[in-house]
């Protein structure tokens, strides 16, 4: 299951502008096909339990606003050793930590923690059979290689070829990319042939 923040679609729009500028074709299929920005990406156990769990937790929160800091360049294979990106990196929207959005993620993660499975370790475990234990661990606690510290909120544009990277970093330099939004929301998505959209929550009023 995926947990994510959605942009509003004044970000939406710059999106598809990278996009299209990189080269980027996303698949129907795809998770990036639906922009977001993670803020858990797991495997639990029951759907409904984390709905229940979801809905209690956003009544609880207060809405807050989101900037965008630039594009960036995450280089896949070194960062998480999976050979079939050794010829292309990703490029990601970053989005500059704050700390409601921090907060809000470590009561996810702290409410969720009793739901979770051991499926996504497994799927890690196969895909980046050399991950470093600590890695591992972090999967185990935090469906990702990255820990707390370490986590940074970013929408995924989607993998460039390592020789056009720079040619094509100079073209989106032209874009006006910094931006800010209220963010009052979020969602959860189910894999069913890709990402799709299960329920969104809406934080309390301020």
């Amino acid at each position: 299951m995926l947990i994510a923040f959605i942009p509003q679609k004044k970000v939406v729009k710059n999106l598809i502008k990278v996009r299209k500028i990189a080269g980027i074709k996303v698949k129907k299929n795809s998770g990036l096909r639906t922009p977001h920005i993670t803020i858990i990406d797991n495997s639990y156990l029951d759907v409904k339990k984390v709905d229940k769990e979801l809905k209690k937790i956003a009544k609880s929160i207060s809405p807050f606003v989101a900037k965008i800091k630039g594009l960036d360049i995450f280089v896949v294979n070194q960062n998480l050793k999976i050979k079939k990106y050794k010829q292309s990196n990703s490029l990601i929207y970053m989005i500059k930590n704050n700390s409601s959005m921090n907060k809000f993620r470590r009561e996810l993660l702290i409410k969720l923690n009793p739901l979770k499975t051991k499926e996504r370790l497994r799927q890690w475990m196969e895909e980046n059979p050399k991950m470093s234990k600590k890695g591992l661990a972090n999967v185990e606690k935090y469906g990702t290689p990255f820990g707390l510290k370490k986590w940074k909120f970013h929408i995924t544009m989607g993998l460039i070829p390592k020789e056009k990277q720079k040619e094509i970093l100079n073209k989106i330099q032209k874009l006006n990319i910094q931006d800010s939004w209220d963010i009052d929301h979020f969602g959860l998505f189910v894999r069913e042939k890709g990402w799709v959209l299960f329920r969104k929550y809406y934080f309390k009023s301020k």
